[in-house]
Parts: C-alpha cells; structure tokens; sequence
C-alpha cells in the first residue's frame, strides 16, 4: 500500500455509496470537532464506492478529499483504497451513516497518547433508535457478549482493554501496523474487521473507550436485519474457507448456533431486549436459523484461497483500564 509522500496527524476514511445527506452530515460533524482542535492536521478522505461524486463535495475545500473508484467493490476493497490513499499517521475508519459523539475526537487523542503500545483504538456504536426491536439486537447480543455488559452501560467509564477486535464503522489503527498487515481482507463482504482484529493480535493491542462512541443508523426492519444476518453468517463461511480459523469450523459453528436456540436466547439474551420475550426469542430464532444458513451455503459454495490460518482468538470481554471521561 503506498500513500501521499506528506503526512497529516489523522486521515478520516469514509466508504460510502449513495448516502449522500448522511455522509455530509458526517462531514460536518467531523469537520467541527477538528475546529476545536487547531493544533490536529488532518483530512476527511471519501471513498466513493462506485457512485457519482456528491453534489455538496467541494474539490477545492481542502481538507475534505475523494477518491473515486470506477465501481463497487464493497466495504474493504473501499476501506483498503481509503488507506492507500490517506496521509495520516492515524487512520480512523466511520460509517456514512454515523454521527459521531461531541467526544469523539477528543477521545482518540487521548487514547493514543495513553496507550503508546496500543495500535487500535474505538468505541461503542450506538444504534439512533433505541426502542425498534431489531436494532436493540446487535448491540444487547453480539456487542454484549463480544465486549462484555459495559458496551450497552450508558453510565461506563473505564476503557477497555482485551477487545478481540474494533468496529470498521467506528476505529483508528496506527499507520504502520494497518499497512504491514496489508489493510482488511478484500474476500469478505462483512467480518472484515473482526478477522483484522485476529490477524493483529488485538486482543493484546487494542483499547476501547465509551466516550469515544458514534450513533448508527442500526437495521430497523425484519427484512433489513435478516439480509444482515445472511451476510454475517456467509462472512464466517468465507472466514473458515480461506483462513481456517478454528472458531469458525462447521462443528463450532453449528454447536453455537443450537446451544442459542436451545438455551441462550430464552435464558439470557431475551432479558437485554425491551420488548416482549415471545417476540425476542422469535426474533433470535430467525437470527440464528438465518446465520446458519448463510454459513452452510457459503461453505458448501465457497473455494478456498491460500491465506494466513494463524491468529484464531476467541472472542472475550474486556478488561479495566483507566477511567475515559471525567
């Protein structure tokens, strides 16, 4: 990956393709919290993922850029082109579809300064609508039981240490290591971020702050949620075919998604819902029965490729670390 020969403190990436209002107010959102903060070079760089470039971009308002690619390669054939062409020496990855906290930047700041060992850095994704049954679910299971109960704690402090991987719509990686590790894997239309975060051992090297948090458009229909799931179970399918990860293997998968419908998801995972427990247990069985089918048709499907099999790091909940906001 080859980059600008100039160096700004932090490049902003943002894939994007057809949010147009979302990502200007992105822009602007971004654009104020580095008013504040004059002493930051930096750049707002989008990545336009096969679609016209947005009437509100201006080529001569300099520190928001584009790069244009002649057609769709999905999130991190874009997110991978965003690095290629960003110059910071931080890279931080948001949706186009987030607005991030008043904190944000602030927080990114001090995490990197912080933790200088450290070479990933993010926060909670927070979905805009709180009370839509389907987008509670992401955050009250995956996130709960991927980062552990503070992720859904409005009143948590501390940072995170032990996260196994950062959010691609809500991160920042150090430039060095990111381009070693040659960017997120192109073959993967969802994961992309969680199988970066095996690759760079961040279980050991990441820190996650809930003031460093971002508000996301979440899928709010059965619909919109299920394709979601299709794709995270494909994901995991591709993950095993290619790289071999042994969290990913047909019998790990498939002892998961049984002991949830069976256990999980009528003993605890219905308690994080605010919604009636017939309704989220129903919910939770079309998530898992869906999931498994998109693992099961991409494996069957899928080729493998060469690729690295070393770096397989179970999911677990973060430790303590020191207090994030005052």
């Amino acid at each position: 990956m080859t980059a600008p020969e100039y160096r700004v403190d932090v490049s902003v990436i943002v894939a994007t393709r057809g949010r147009e209002k979302g990502c200007q107010r992105l822009a602007h959102a971004v654009a104020a919290q580095f008013a504040k903060a004059p002493h930051l070079s930096w750049e707002l760089l989008l990545v336009l993922d096969g679609c016209p470039v947005y009437g509100w971009v201006d080529a001569a308002d300099m520190p928001i850029k584009f790069h244009q690619l002649p057609e769709r390669l999905g999130i991190a054939r874009a997110r991978n082109a965003g690095i290629s062409a960003a110059a910071g020496e931080l890279l931080a990855f948001l949706d186009d579809d987030c607005v991030p906290a008043d904190a944000w930047l602030t927080e990114l700041q001090r995490l990197s300064r912080t933790y200088p060992d450290h070479v990933a850095f993010g926060g909670p994704v927070v979905g805009t609508d709180t009370d839509n049954l389907w987008s509670q679910l992401r955050a009250a299971v995956y996130y709960y039981e991927t980062f552990g109960a503070w992720y859904v704690d409005q009143r948590a402090r501390e940072d995170c240490l032990g996260a196994p991987y950062v959010n691609g719509g809500n991160s920042a990686y150090r430039r060095g290591p990111l381009v070693e590790a040659e960017g997120f894997d192109p073959v993967l239309p969802a994961y992309s971020d969680v199988e970066l975060g095996r690759r760079l051992h961040l279980q050991d090297k990441a820190v996650l702050s809930p003031g460093m948090a971002i508000l996301h458009d979440h899928p709010s229909t059965f619909r919109a949620y299920m394709q979601r799931c299709w794709r995270s179970g494909g994901a995991r399918g591709l993950l095993w075919a290619h790289r071999r990860y042994p969290q990913d293997a047909p019998g790990a998968v498939a002892r998961a998604v049984i002991t949830n419908i069976v256990w999980n998801n009528a003993a605890h995972r219905r308690r994080r819902v605010n919604a009636p427990p017939f309704q989220v247990v129903g919910a939770l069985l079309c998530q898992e029965v869906v999931h498994g089918l998109g693992y099961a048709f991409t494996t069957l499907t899928g080729t493998r490729r060469g690729g690295d099999a070393r770096g397989g790091v179970a999911a677990a909940a973060c430790r303590g670390g020191p207090a994030g906001r005052p």
